[in-house]
């Protein structure tokens, strides 16, 4: 599971990359609903077990191609 997140002047935003497994989980439940009680706008992504170490490079690539850009 990967936590990301972002907060801007008046609106928190979190993502969530995970297995569908991992969502099932009580530890994950309760992190999901710590932040929504926090007034996180939370965005859940599910990724399949045989390409989910893929589906994460791809996102910290394009997140450091961002910072990089925007930099």
């Amino acid at each position: 599971m990967k936590i990301t997140f972002l907060r801007t002047k008046k609106v928190n935003y979190m993502q969530i990359y995970l297995k569908e497994e991992e969502l099932e989980k009580d530890n994950t439940k309760e992190i999901i609903e710590e932040y929504k009680k926090k007034k996180y706008n939370i965005a859940i992504f599910i990724a399949g077990k045989e390409n989910y170490p893929e589906i994460l490079e791809k996102i910290i690539t394009k997140q450091l191609e961002e910072k990089r850009i925007v930099c």
